[in-house]
């Protein structure tokens, strides 16, 4: 799944991208240069500075077991209005660097 920021979305959108993964496995929410935030499977498919330098920025990398992804973290409106107010605040234009840090 995943959310264009370049179309009108919500909170709840946020909440079903962190509820279409389960939090088995380590995750990056990701936003790519054309505004397509997504998921990105860190375990399977590390990523390395090329790879970053594509992307209009990305978030920490959430541990398996941290509930920061799965249905757990969608129910969360706290975790979920943070994530949301970041991305609102860093697209179309990033507020810094490409690593969007989120204070949970």
């Amino acid at each position: 799944m995943s959310l264009d920021l370049k179309t009108e979305w919500s909170d709840a959108d946020v909440a079903k991208l962190m509820a279409s993964v389960k939090d088995d496995r380590e995750w990056r929410l990701e936003v790519s240069k054309d505004g397509i935030v997504s998921l990105h499977d860190m375990s399977n498919n590390p990523t390395g500075a090329d790879y970053d330098e594509g992307l209009h920025g990305y978030f920490e990398i959430w541990s398996a077991g941290t509930d920061f992804v799965g249905a757990s973290a969608a129910g969360d409106k706290e975790l979920v209005g943070k994530i949301a107010k970041a991305l609102r605040d860093n697209y179309p234009a990033l507020k810094g660097e490409k690593f969007i840090y989120v204070a949970f």
